[in-house]
């Protein structure tokens, strides 16, 4: 019996995060304080956000499930942070505001659209997009020229 809880707590253990450890190492490092992390480190953040985003996505599927909707919305995920205390603490100044919806004749496209952060705040996918640097720096090398063929 202690063999078979020795081996639960093993496996429980050496559950890997789900997010890509190089994504997260690098959202950490965006911080000008954080110069490197441990491992330990990267695991633990990087578990505690799937844990808080399971959290989160529940709370907002039962407020959805309340609303006899399907989908999960802006509102609900509001309404569940505002129930919760802990997390309404923190990030609920941090949620963008519902937005009236207004009908035109004409559809938006999200591209056209502007997005607008708080000031102090970056956005998500400016993370995945290749910084000033290395575009000019991929802009100025020059093209491979064909092989031409004899």
């Amino acid at each position: 019996m202690v063999v078979v809880m020795a081996e639960e707590e093993e496996k429980t253990l050496s559950i890997e995060p789900e997010f890509p450890r190089s994504r997260v190492k690098k959202i950490m490092t965006l911080d000008e304080d954080v110069k490197r992390v441990s491992s330990e480190a990267l695991f633990l953040v990087s578990r505690s956000t799937e844990l808080f985003l399971h959290l989160l996505a529940e709370k907002s599927a039962q407020v959805a499930i309340e609303k006899k909707r399907k989908t999960v919305k802006l509102e609900h995920i509001r309404i569940a942070v505002k129930r919760h205390r802990p997390i309404s603490d923190f990030l609920l100044d941090s949620l963008p505001m519902p937005s009236e919806t207004v009908k035109s004749d004409k559809p938006v496209q999200d591209a056209d659209r502007p997005k607008s952060v708080p000031d102090g705040t970056r956005r998500i996918d400016h993370i995945f997009r290749k910084s000033e640097a290395q575009a000019q720096v991929e802009a100025q090398e020059p093209e491979p020229e064909p092989m031409e063929e004899s």
